[in-house]
């Protein structure tokens, strides 16, 4: 490719480094992070990285790993691929759409609507090919009318797991992925003639699923690599047999790539409880040529391109890219967080604090980053600990942000304003602790291990003061999920999932106060899923766990802690979101059916104070936050199919006036906070990012 640079201009400052502004929806003033990485690939020169997130194409320039373009937003990007003549740039998302984009004019040139595993040009840049598990078959496009050419199909084959597809250098061959019985992981490879449409071969070789092809540039020879069994095959499509297969890389994923002069290369990825590593190995003389180690978990998508250059995704140090010859890597300082737990202003309104989760964790916590609004840069919480550890957020009563750090056994609490300051340390546990809580106060912390254990300390003396059991033989598979003190520091809640129990424990006297229980409670049946304390630390908005024979009947109840019983049942089918209001006024509470709306109950008369309607098309909640006045209310929803952004909904507590809807976000709303002063809404999503939206012009 002649031209190297980007020639459409790039939407930045005058410094042109804000990239939060690009491409932001209606309403919005910045984009805090660049969604979750789910594919990557090098350009055919390497000049430039695509980065397909769940936000949109980040186009990166490799030589600095920063950002040039952004591109593709309406519905995230699963799939990319370059044209070999460095022309084209494909892009696929979950909606099943394949866009054809002019890599220098930034502009999309073809639209293909079909459902895709994998797609990939052909070597001469003038086909497209799809493939579909679902129904087994591969298709050839014309990239720049996007019009269907021919499609390949076999009626006693069903498609792979993922479909892989590679045209061989001349592009009369084009090679999938197949399996004869859909129960079973063993694939074969088929190879068709793109020029009579027709089968030449069906090769079974590996004993598992196949990741991924590659032909040789001579076209004589397909690597296919294993998706777990760590073996990469080589077949003789003359001949139509296996020459080689190279085997021992333990349970790998393998990645086989050719370089320009014929050398076969992989890079495998073995996943273990200890460590994830990815290794490139020189297959021929089995020679290590670089290796990466991370936490559990901690290397995500990979691409090996040309058998020279790597890329992947890093847990610890956003996307590395390795070049054969350079020992070392390049960083980018994109940091791929999977979604916000939750979000908060800081009390000066400055910050915007968010507890993430990591990528391909989805049951643990990650890392807590504070944005500065002015800046609009993010800064990790705490510098010093182990990436890999699991963090809690918390704004103490005095308004100071403290952060709990679980490494294992070991339990840290930090007060983190202008330094990081240790504050207390407890270590030594035998189990791996999985759930925090801190009071309001500060003073007291508490910890859930992975059995279930619970024990709190006073933060001060660092003395232990109760220690209690939560699981027990009636819930043997239960997970700890919830961990949570009241207002006043005196009770614990803790609660597990799968087999939902919670229980309600006494800190001061050490001893349980009742464990919400399975049976008949105030004329409803089911177990019971405690959810939070009301500001005024009276209540419990409790959810009704659905059961097989009462999946129709989730309801949220409110039950008063001193009383020990049910003030009231919400009239809602499938009640599954609420949230207090301040001063603990209203609990409001919102159902799966979007025609229900969300109902404000009035917590001191206990009666329903007001519902109010969703606009028409409104989806099922799954955030709901009012502001620190209490006078708004905002609501989240979740995505469905058929919806291109999830909408965001704004009202006016004391008359139900409906004020504002917010569109940008392709993924379930996960989180919503206020600015102290109402000027700003934070909205973070599964997709990876965070929205700040203006609330200037209505409020």
């Amino acid at each position: 490719m002649e031209e190297k640079k980007i020639t459409i201009p790039v939407p930045t400052d005058a410094d042109g480094n804000d990239i939060t502004t690009w491409a932001l929806p209606e309403g919005a003033v910045a984009r805090l992070g660049q969604g979750e990485v789910v594919t990557i690939a090098f350009s055919p020169d390497e000049y430039y990285l695509a980065v397909g997130t769940a936000v949109g194409l980040w186009l990166y320039e490799v030589g600095t790993m920063a950002p040039v373009a952004l591109w593709d937003t309406e519905r995230g990007v699963f799939g990319v691929t370059f044209s070999p003549n460095g022309k084209w740039i494909a892009t696929g998302d979950w909606d099943g759409l394949i866009k054809v984009w002019d890599l220098q004019q930034g502009l999309c040139r073809a639209q293909i609507e079909t459902e895709w595993n994998k797609f990939t040009f052909s070597s001469d840049s003038q086909q497209l090919a799809t493939s579909d598990s679902a129904t087994g078959t591969v298709s050839l496009w014309h990239p720049k009318t996007g019009k269907l050419r021919e499609k390949f199909s076999c009626e006693s084959e069903k498609g792979g797991h993922s479909m892989p597809l590679a045209f061989s250098p001349d592009t009369h061959l084009v090679a999938s992925t197949s399996r004869e019985d859909t129960d079973s992981d063993v694939e074969s490879i088929i190879i068709w003639n793109t020029e009579s449409n027709e089968k030449i071969v069906c090769f079974t070789g590996h004993n598992n699923s196949i990741h991924s092809l590659c032909f040789s540039p001579c076209g004589r020879f397909l690597a296919s690599g294993g998706r777990e069994d760590g073996t990469v095959c080589v077949l003789d499509v003359v001949s139509k047999r296996e020459i080689m297969a190279y085997t021992d890389y333990d349970s790998a994923r393998m990645i086989p790539s050719y370089s320009p002069g014929g050398m076969l290369r992989a890079a495998a990825i073995v996943v273990s409880d200890d460590d994830d590593t990815i290794t490139v190995w020189e297959l021929e003389g089995n020679e290590k040529l670089y290796t990466a180690k991370e936490r559990t978990g901690g290397i995500g998508i990979v691409t090996f391109s040309s058998g020279s250059r790597l890329a992947h995704v890093s847990e610890n140090g956003g996307i590395k890219v390795w070049h054969l010859g350079n020992s070392d890597t390049q960083k980018s300082d994109y940091q791929p967080f999977s979604f916000s737990n939750c979000v908060t202003f800081s009390a000066d309104g400055k910050t915007l604090i968010a507890e993430y989760r990591r990528a391909g964790r989805l049951y643990s916590h990650g890392d807590v980053l504070f944005w500065d609004l002015a800046s609009k840069c993010p800064s990790r919480a705490i510098e010093t600990e182990p990436v890999g550890t699991e963090q809690f957020f918390y704004i103490t009563s005095d308004g100071k942000p403290h952060v709990i750090s679980l490494d294992d056994g070991t339990v840290r609490l930090w007060k983190v304003d202008d330094h990081n300051v240790l504050i207390a340390e407890f270590r030594g546990h035998e189990k791996r602790w999985k759930r925090a809580a801190l009071t309001p106060t500060g003073d007291r912390l508490a910890c859930m291990d992975e059995e279930g254990t619970l024990m709190a300390w006073d933060i001060q003396t660092t003395d232990k003061l109760c220690q209690f059991t939560h699981l027990h033989e009636r819930f043997p598979e239960a997970e700890p999920a919830t961990l949570e003190f009241s207002p006043d520091g005196q009770l614990l809640l803790s609660e597990t999932d799968h087999q939902p129990s919670t229980r309600l424990w006494d800190v001061e006297n050490g001893e349980e106060v009742c464990e919400f229980p399975s049976g008949e409670i105030g004329g409803i049946m089911g177990l019971w899923d405690c959810r939070g304390f009301s500001p005024c630390g009276s209540f419990l908005a409790c959810t009704e766990a659905r059961t097989e024979e009462r999946s129709d009947n989730e309801t949220i109840c409110l039950w008063d802690i001193k009383q020990k019983e049910i003030l009231m049942a919400s009239p809602f089918r499938h009640a599954w979101r609420y949230a207090y209001s301040p001063c603990s006024l209203y609990l409001a509470w919102a159902g799966e059916d979007p025609e229900e709306g969300v109902l404000l109950w009035d917590l001191k008369r206990q009666e329903i104070h007001r519902r109010i309607p969703l606009p028409k098309g409104g989806q099922d909640v799954h955030s709901l936050k009012f502001s620190s006045c209490g006078q708004y209310l905002a609501y989240g929803s979740c995505w469905k199919q058929g919806l291109e952004k999830v909408p965001i909904h704004l009202w006016e507590v004391g008359t139900g006036k409906h004020i504002v809807t917010f569109s940008g976000h392709v993924s379930d709303i996960q989180a919503v906070a206020f600015s102290s002063d109402n000027e700003l809404l934070a909205s973070a999503s599964f997709d990876g990012s965070i929205l700040l939206w203006d609330l200037k012009p209505y409020l």
